[in-house]
């Protein structure tokens, strides 16, 4: 199943829930419709649509505002289960009123059926969207999406027999039926989420009026953009004409099957095949007529229907014919136009787009729909049917101007999208007629991606260089292949791996002249291309010798994937050595494709790497190299405790039977080693020793950081998302935020190990305090909680004593100075901890940024660094003041700043890999730490509270900037 279906052992019973619910909703739907619309027709209520098109418009209105309120009223996971239920529950109301012959009920139970096609299809997609990521819904939604159209084709199929078995009336219990288990699943799969299905805090404005809120604002933007000026004009004729199309259709299948049990059959059967065709539609035609004509050419297809529909209907309107363009409209609406339609909003911005969703449905589709009531009413007392189809036939004309000004737009949009970086505009977007999401290339979207690769701003050819490579269009690969010898080195590596995504074999011969690229990251990008093209591999050793390693890592895995190479096999062992996380996470990773023996054990000495990120790969690796033996590793591992979260995930997704014993004896360990860890903190009186002060926030964070192991093992048990969403959570300023997540986290796990878990996040100081504290947390398994204990208990003469005392002295007055010649490691923490861009940093993460800075010192006058040589390292000042000085052309030097102990200086130079836009230079004594670009870059990338850290620091010091600019 996980080869055919591309689903893990712990994603079926997700998926199987959401499909089933998918499948059910939509038979279930399409019985109902079937067995409705007979009834009400057979009644003589076809002769009632006009008016019932007017209370449609309105009613879906009210609908869209309610959902609006509900979701800020009771949340999303509430809402989804609410929408099913409540239909339910009228459906079988209304049931009970047919019983009593009331005629009033055939028109009510119409608008809750053209209701539910809209409110059921929002809850189980919502349902699906809250047990999938955006990564997932790229796997899932296609098999969900496959099972709502199987369900479709079933109920349709099934609603002859079923009519004539029990009854059309009684079509109305199966429907009810069908969405009890739908409630019963979402209640499911809610739960499995841990969705909000509690109520949230009432908002401070009306739902109600927050949604008006939305369609003015979508009105205000549309009015002000071309392209959805005119796609609000189409959303009101495409509404009209739906109806106006769907109202003779419906009394011409009156007169053909007058008996209810027929006319339910025959519907049934109608949407059966027209589902079976929509889907043969988008498989096998869309992608092909998306590639050659391009999104504004299949959107002109509606209307010039509609225009050939009502241009024949004028001439002969025949039960054949209404059938035959009823039919196709209800194929091309679902299979071609809504896919379309959709790819065209997606060109609005982001944080704009649903916005415009909810003004277009909410406002001028409605609007159509209530037009074609009015037209038909008025139509019937005073026009002929020959009338109303010229009505319609000019209403089509109309359409077809209104998409031929859309379509002129649509390029204009593209291009303002790519120049502001909005690649996913130019993907496959999959609507409501595309079930299986199946990526497809629009030509007008390609040809505005193939002129921007050769725009004079490189921002906009490194993102057409992005798109390319997933637009299945052939003028793609010339225009990539002329990426690559681009000036940027960026666009020159977005292109190489645009052409090995794309799978551009005719592009192989340019690929071993970039091998040899002085940037590492084009390099790396040739050899994904060089092993996704088949070229010649053998030129990947020229690169085991490569200064990056990266590269390195790559070259030996792409040699690996041919057979036994023991050079490659080297390289790689010396690169799980290698002191950045980075390369050993891609050595863990390339190492998967070796099968030796050599390769298993390597992988099991990165089962205790200090980084979660190697850890986690060298589990993946273990499990891929030896199936069987590498889980009796990870199984190992876990009994062994420590850092061993990443081999439980691993052995839970491999063989979650064996695994489930030893992560649990796994969360118990970790949660008995937190709250021993806690109370060793709370037992330390510090008294401003900084050293002490280390030492207890040393064991809070030990402390945390073996909570959080616990409690995400009991999520690898319960499979369930809102614990991982809480523990993010936990790390937030905001306390109230906190508290919201200790709750969900109790709720939602083991309530016996959670519980005594919670107390470590408190502030509040444990009861009980243990006065051996010191013993204890010199015989803790932590290794840096032991060397924190041994540094702050050492025995010390009286004369260092007073130093110390002076020295906490000047720290509590705020200054930042240090007297010693050389930092230790240790003095070296503490002195980070008073650094901004460190303070939000715990202690154990200080360490190795400790280790990996060196010490410089610097007279008065020295220069510290030139204006526009490259920018290698970042500094932080120890001691003393530095200037920093623009040198301007005329040979004047302005002084921008003077930073002082604490700072950090150089660190844009790093960020940017360019040259230092200033100088800086010392004025008096000043003493620094320094960090290397390479390893800056390494500790931004696995500590990311560094790097929001960093990103408050900049964003001080363009304020200061701003602030220093006079008005």
């Amino acid at each position: 199943m996980e080869r055919v279906l591309g689903l893990r052992p712990d994603e079926r019973r997700t998926v199987g829930l959401a499909a089933s619910a998918a499948a059910l909703s939509a038979a279930g739907l399409t019985i109902a419709a079937s067995s409705i619309d007979a009834l009400l027709f057979a009644g003589g209520g076809v002769d009632d649509l006009p008016v019932l098109y007017l209370l449609l418009g309105v009613t879906m209105f009210l609908a869209t505002l309610g959902i609006s309120a509900l979701l800020g009223r009771l949340g999303r996971g509430r809402v989804f289960l609410v929408i099913p239920a409540s239909i339910a529950l009228v459906a079988g109301a209304s049931r009970a009123v047919l019983a009593t012959g009331a005629d009033w009920i055939y028109p009510a139970l119409w608008l809750l059926r053209g209701a539910s096609e809209f409110l059921l299809g929002l809850a189980v997609w919502g349902l699906a969207g809250l047990v999938t990521d955006t990564r997932q819904a790229k796997r899932f939604f296609p098999l969900i999406g496959g099972a709502a159209v199987a369900g479709q084709v079933v109920g349709g199929l099934a609603t002859r027999p079923l009519a004539g078995w029990l009854g059309t009336d009684n079509l109305i219990l199966v429907w009810l039926g069908t969405l009890a288990l739908v409630v019963v699943m979402g209640r499911t799969l809610v739960t499995k989420a841990g969705a909000e299905v509690g109520r949230p805090r009432r908002a401070r404005t009306s739902a109600f009026a927050e949604m008006g809120s939305e369609i003015r604002e979508g009105l205000r933007y549309a009015i002000r953009s071309p392209l959805l000026r005119w796609m609000s004009v189409g959303s009101i004729l495409f509404s009209l004409l739906f109806f106006s199309l769907y109202l003779p259709f419906s009394r011409a299948a009156v007169a053909r099957f007058p008996q209810a049990d027929d006319l339910a059959g025959f519907f049934g059967l109608f949407f059966a095949a027209s589902t079976a065709v929509t889907l043969l539609l988008s498989l096998f035609v869309m992608n092909r007529l998306l590639s050659r004509v391009g999104v504004p050419t299949v959107m002109m297809v509606l209307p010039v229907l509609y225009l050939l529909a009502f241009g024949v209907l004028t001439v002969a309107s025949t039960f054949a014919i209404l059938l035959a363009f009823r039919f196709a409209q209800v194929v091309w609406l679902q299979g071609g136009a809504s896919s379309a339609w959709e790819a065209v909003i997606n060109t609005v911005p982001g944080d704009r787009r649903d916005r415009m969703r909810a003004f277009l449905y909410g406002g001028p589709t409605q609007v159509g729909t209530v037009l074609a009531g009015l037209v038909a009413m008025a139509g019937e007392r005073v026009l002929s049917p020959r009338v109303l189809y010229g009505f319609g036939l000019a209403a089509a004309a109309a359409a077809v101007y209104s998409m031929s000004r859309v379509r002129r737009a649509y390029a204009s949009e593209l291009v303002t999208a790519l120049r502001e970086g909005r690649p996913h505009v130019f993907g496959g977007t999959p609507g409501a007629g595309a079930p299986f999401g199946l990526a497809r290339a629009d030509r007008a979207a390609a040809a505005v991606a193939v002129d921007a690769m050769t725009d004079p701003d490189v921002g906009v050819r490194r993102v057409a260089a992005e798109i390319l490579g997933d637009l299945d269009a052939p003028e793609a690969i010339p225009a990539l292949i002329h990426g690559v010898r681009d000036e940027d080195p960026e666009v020159r590596a977005m292109a190489l791996r645009s052409l090995a995504r794309s799978e551009a074999f005719a592009a192989s011969d340019e690929i071993p002249d970039r091998l040899a690229d002085p940037v590492p990251e084009v390099r790396l990008a040739a050899l994904e291309a060089l092993d996704a093209l088949r070229a010649d591999r053998a030129r990947a050793r020229a690169l085991l010798a490569d200064p990056d390693g990266l590269v390195r890592a790559r070259a030996a895995g792409i040699l690996l994937a041919e057979g036994e190479d023991a050079e490659a096999e080297a390289i790689l062992a010396r690169l799980t050595r290698s002191p950045h996380a980075d390369a050993r996470v891609a050595a863990f990773r390339e190492l998967a494709a070796s099968r030796s023996d050599a390769a298993s054990d390597l992988a099991r000495t990165g089962l205790s790497d200090p980084a979660p990120s190697v850890r986690a790969e060298a589990a993946r690796t273990m499990t891929i190299v030896d199936p069987v033996g590498g889980v009796d590793e990870l199984l190992a591992e876990i009994a062994r405790g420590g850092d061993a979260l990443e081999a439980a995930d691993e052995a839970m997704s491999s063989s979650p039977e064996r695994a489930r014993e030893p992560v649990q004896r796994l969360a118990a360990a970790s949660a008995a080693r937190a709250l021993e860890s806690r109370r060793l903190a709370d037992s330390i009186e510090t008294e401003g020793d900084g050293r002490l002060e280390l030492l207890r926030d040393s064991l809070v964070t030990a402390s945390r950081r073996d909570a959080v192991t616990a409690i995400r093992a009991i999520a690898l048990l319960r499979d369930t998302g809102a614990i991982s969403v809480a523990l993010e959570n936990l790390s937030e300023a905001d306390a109230a935020q906190r508290a919201n997540a200790l709750e969900v986290i109790e709720t939602m796990g083991d309530r016996e190990l959670v519980r005594p878990l919670l107390a470590v996040w408190e502030p509040e100081r444990s009861h009980h305090l243990e006065d051996d504290w010191r013993e204890r947390a010199l015989q803790h398994p932590d290794g840096w909680i032991r060397a924190c204990a041994e540094w702050a208990t050492e025995a010390r003469t009286e004369e260092a004593s007073d130093e110390a005392k002076d020295e906490r002295a000047k720290e509590g007055e705020g200054k930042m100075t240090e007297t010693l010649t050389t930092l230790p490691v240790m003095e070296r923490v503490l002195f980070l901890r008073r650094v901004p861009l460190f303070a939000d940093l715990p202690p154990q993460d200080l360490m190795p940024i400790a280790a990996i800075a060196s010490e410089h010192s610097f007279a008065d006058a020295d220069t510290i660094a030139e204006q526009d040589e490259p920018g290698d390292e970042m500094h932080i000042i120890v001691s003393g003041y530095v200037l920093v000085i623009l040198r301007q052309q005329n040979g004047h030097q302005q002084v921008l700043a003077v930073r002082s102990a604490g700072d950090v200086i150089g660190e844009m130079a790093v960020i940017t890999s360019g040259p230092r836009m200033a100088s800086l230079a010392a004025k008096g004594p000043v003493r620094l730490l320094s960090i290397a670009r390479r390893q800056f870059e390494a500790m931004l990338r696995e500590r990311p509270e560094t790097s929001l850290a960093l990103m408050r620091v900049l964003c001080q010091r363009l304020a200061d900037r701003d602030a220093a600019v006079p008005e």
